[in-house]
């Protein structure tokens, strides 16, 4: 298991561990993403720039295993391939496919990474009518046989959230076992990185940084952005800035983000910045914040007579807020007239507000380029997970 923490740079780290496999005999790799197209497809283009030189060269091959051709010549199974699936039975079936008809009697050898080890790729149901034999769901059933096709396989699993793999069951005498790592390595975070121990623990230090970032939400506005359906008793959108005691963490939190981004803007890292909220799963929640979003960016805009004393109060507030982390640690901090006209003219450019989930074309959304997220505004606010 290849384990670190989140953002650390856990794909770099097996980017790597391909190269070195290659360089030692290694033939296919076999990356197996979440059940998700845009992570694949940001998979494959991040694939392909990293080897690009040795594809450049005819070496090395990359492919979606859902777009690969049905057959492949000799000379096509000769190069470095890497072949990318969703954790998805029927991405599952192809790689099975694909390696009983191509293998050539078994003597290649390769390696598989199962990222995001956590998701899909373990889990176990009981089998009906009895109380004590359980069976390896679906898609880790298929990972499971894809192992035990090839004789030259090393198996990686990459995560964050290794505990569901750690704390598998062990079923002695059964002729399925679990997937249990063998062996863990760390993978080094960088002097630099900022993740949940920054946020959570050392939001606790008072030598920290990190005492600045973290802020809970209240029980009641956690609810009205997790609600399925709108509770005009308990919250009226149209509201969002009448009401002072009202969505007061979700304001903020809005607000200080495009602050943020005009104070590092006046400092000479003049760049396009993305927000994500991510209160809950269902659909109907994704479309209901993404309209409270929009409210608030359109009533911010209008400046309504009725609004602007308060609106005024909300960006000092914030301009305050920036300010102790900023000015504490020795940085310097632009005007705030300067800041707040800034922040007019980034509202006035528009705020991107997108909900990102199932039900729409993920790749309308990706930058052709890296398949990550498209930054179309200064400022892009994403609704969704």
């Amino acid at each position: 298991m290849l384990l670190g923490e989140i953002q650390s740079g856990k794909t770099r780290a097996f980017t790597g561990l391909m190269a070195l496999a290659f360089d030692n005999g290694f033939d296919y790799v076999f990356i197996l993403t979440k059940n998700n197209k845009a992570l694949v497809e940001q998979t494959y283009k991040r694939m392909r720039k990293e080897f690009q030189t040795f594809i450049d060269q005819d070496k090395v091959d990359v492919n979606d295993i859902m777009k690969l051709q049905d057959e492949l010549t000799p000379y096509e199974l000769d190069k470095k391939l890497i072949i990318i699936a969703m954790k998805q039975k029927d991405n599952l079936h192809r790689i099975s496919s694909f390696i009983k008809y191509t293998m050539t009697n078994g003597e290649k050898n390769c390696l598989i990474i199962d990222d995001e080890a956590d998701t899909a790729s373990i889990g176990y149901e009981k089998v009906k009518d009895t109380m004590e034999d359980f069976n390896l769901r679906t898609v880790a059933a298929e990972v499971d046989k894809i192992r035990g096709s090839l004789d030259g396989c090393a198996f990686v699993q990459v995560t964050a959230t290794p505990y569901a793999l750690y704390l598998q069951p062990d079923f002695e005498g059964m002729e399925i076992k679990p997937i249990k790592p063998l062996k863990t390595v760390l993978v080094p975070s960088g002097g630099n990185y900022i993740g949940g121990e920054y946020y959570f623990l050392k939001s606790n230090n008072v030598d920290s940084q990190g005492r600045f970032i973290f802020e809970e939400v209240s029980d009641e506005e956690q609810e009205v952005v997790s609600a399925k359906i709108t509770d005009r008793r308990r919250f009226k959108e149209e509201e969002i800035l009448v009401r002072e005691d009202r969505m007061s963490t979700f304001k903020r939190g809005i607000i200080n983000f495009i602050m943020g981004g005009c104070i590092l803007n006046r400092n000479g890292k003049k760049q396009k910045y993305a927000y994500v909220i991510h209160t809950a799963v269902t659909q109907q929640a994704h479309d209901r914040v993404a309209n409270i979003t929009k409210t608030l960016i359109c009533q911010l805009k209008e400046k309504a007579e009725e609004h602007i004393v308060y609106i005024e109060k909300l960006l000092q507030e914030s301009y305050r807020d920036i300010s102790n982390s900023v000015v504490e640690f020795g940085f310097d901090i632009p005007e705030y007239e300067e800041i707040k006209e800034d922040f007019y003219s980034a509202i006035r450019q528009g705020v991107k507000v997108s909900v990102i989930n199932t039900k729409d074309v993920i790749n309308k959304y990706l930058n052709e380029d890296t398949g990550e997220l498209k930054l179309r505004t200064p400022f892009s606010i994403f609704v969704g997970g």
